[in-house]
């Protein structure tokens, strides 16, 4: 039997496991039972204008890395274990960290020939949209950057999975194939930059999140050709201040309804999603006193297989982070740019499978507005530039 030696250093030591299980798996000499799989991707950007992923005005930014291992054991039919740890490097939002992503068991409390009901308990993902379950692996989404009005890189760590149950259930029929999920769990993190976005860069306290709900419907016809779903979710943060700050305890309250669509030809594929999120902010001891708002976001993306290997994206993106005040004119009187209220993204990407198990992307972006920049890669905020241009580029790496 060929022997396989792993370092152990405390710098790497995701990355060296990647390679390592991949060296064993390809070696075949995996129990059945076990699967082990891992990725790694990183990204390159540059910017006309504002910051993204750290440092990328007038620069080039290396900061988008993910590194990722999981495994899954599975000694009975109905019963799995499953778990995932990754190393993300996200800009100034995250500096590099290494986390357990998801770790669930599921049970299957009925499993017949067309379809199954089960529960998972754990660090389980959350469903919501087309792609916040597997936003880790880039194969799984064609472009570099997600719609960023629906999925937030700058509040990944909150949306991303939380602790707690989910119940699931998934039924085949004559005329296409049916699944639900319904999760309760406590979300993760108690990111800074969801604290500045809701109080200002100021806030020194921490929010503290209550059980949040998530709830998705899917339906998919001749096997994911034709691709429906919507899904609800609903977070409740309380706030806890400082010593010696000058905000209150306080709660922010936020509700999100998605409608999905996807059609996925043998060349062409075209996909939508529509966000409605309602907003209810409260306390802090500031005036008034109470806000509410409702966010709106959509987008619509058309892919082409130019060949094989290589395809072709383009996406047009918009959010208004307050349907009331589209352009931002409550900011006139403030040191705060109107353009922080909304973003209109035109995106156009191409990307490359050399093999199996590499990927290459680029795309562009044209930006109008700055509603989704990190604040923590651009923390003066009156400096942001209305219209900008965003360059990226990824390689990825899967097994």
């Amino acid at each position: 039997m060929k022997k396989y030696a792993c370092l152990n250093t405390n710098n790497g030591i995701l990355l060296l496991g990647v390679f390592c299980v991949s060296g064993i798996a390809q070696a075949g000499i995996m129990p059945d039972e076990i699967e082990f799989h891992g990725f790694l991707t990183q990204g390159f950007f540059h910017s006309s204008d504002n910051n993204i992923f750290g440092q990328s005005d007038d620069g080039i930014s290396p900061g988008l890395t993910e590194i990722g291992l999981n495994g899954s054991y599975q000694p009975l039919d109905r019963l799995r274990f499953t778990a995932q740890g990754l190393y993300r490097r996200n800009g100034d939002v995250d500096r590099g960290s290494v986390n357990l992503d998801y770790g669930l068991v599921d049970i299957a409390l009925l499993n017949y020939e067309s379809g199954r009901v089960g529960v998972r308990a754990g660090r389980i993902k959350t469903p919501f949209g087309l792609y916040n379950e597997t936003r880790d692996v880039s194969f799984t989404h064609p472009t570099i950057l997600l719609p960023q009005g629906i999925y937030f890189e700058r509040s990944r760590s909150l949306l991303v999975s939380s602790d707690g149950g989910s119940l699931y259930a998934e039924q085949r029929t004559l005329y296409g194939d049916f699944s639900i999920k319904l999760n309760v769990g406590i979300p993760l993190g108690n990111n800074r930059e969801i604290r500045s976005s809701i109080l200002g860069p100021d806030a020194k306290g921490e929010f503290q999140s209550k059980p949040a709900v998530a709830a998705q419907l899917n339906y998919e016809i001749n096997g994911g050709e034709y691709i429906f779903a919507v899904s609800y979710g609903s977070i409740d943060l309380e706030y806890q201040p400082a010593a010696g700050e000058t905000l209150l305890n306080g709660e922010a309250y936020v509700q999100s309804l998605v409608f999905s669509a996807q059609y996925n030809g043998e060349k062409f594929s075209l996909t939508g999603e529509f966000d409605h999120r309602w907003n209810e902010i409260s306390k802090f001891g500031r005036s008034p006193p109470d806000s509410e708002s409702i966010t709106e976001t959509w987008y619509i993306q058309g892919g082409y297989q130019i060949l094989p290997q290589l395809q072709a994206n383009v996406r047009y993106d918009v959010i208004y982070n307050d349907i009331d005040d589209k352009h931002g004119q409550r900011f006139a009187n403030s040191k705060l740019p109107n353009h922080i209220a909304y973003a209109n993204d035109w995106m156009f990407g191409l990307r490359w499978d050399p093999a199996a198990s590499w990927m290459l992307r680029a795309e562009y972006h044209r930006v109008h507005g700055t509603a989704w920049l990190p604040l923590a890669d651009n923390p003066v905020t009156s400096s942001l530039i209305q219209d900008w241009n965003l360059y990226g580029l990824q390689l990825s790496f899967r097994f």
